[in-house]
């Protein structure tokens, strides 16, 4: 059984990308907290409606038949761009050293926990659809 087609499980996956991706930039922003003129980066959250928007699943019904759009805010199901967000400058970071960097550790070590959280929570979902799915697919 190919796990391809569930969106709930693609959205997990990418959900969890996403944090792996904000911990690297939590990561590269504590390496650099004493680096003269660093500016503390961050990611953009994560938008479920995109995430539903740029799924690579198709939408469809049993037997292949393709939902209709009949407005510009329906779900499409077609493929799009990876809608994945970009690590971007912090636009108010909390304080600036004399030095001109914008890395508060403790706020870094907050967004750090969040993500973690974040991470977790994904993997919990992901872990039970799968759960779901074997145990519908030994069922008589």
């Amino acid at each position: 059984m190919t796990t391809q087609g569930l969106t709930v499980l693609q959205a997990a996956i990418m959900k969890m990308q996403w944090t792996e991706d904000r911990q690297r930039v939590i990561s590269q922003n504590i390496a650099n907290a004493d680096t003269p003129g660093y500016q503390a980066r961050d990611m953009s959250p994560l938008n479920f409606k995109n995430l539903l928007k740029n799924s690579s699943s198709s939408l469809s019904l049993a037997g292949g038949i393709k939902l209709a759009t009949t407005n510009a805010h329906d779900i499409s199901g077609t493929t799009g761009q990876d809608g994945m967000p970009s690590p971007h400058v912090e636009k108010n970071p909390y304080s600036v050293s004399p030095s001109g960097n914008s890395v508060v550790l403790e706020e870094q070590m907050l967004k750090m926990n969040e993500n973690y959280e974040a991470h977790r929570m994904a993997s919990a979902i992901y872990q039970k659809n799968i759960d779901m799915l074997t145990a519908a697919e030994k069922a008589p």
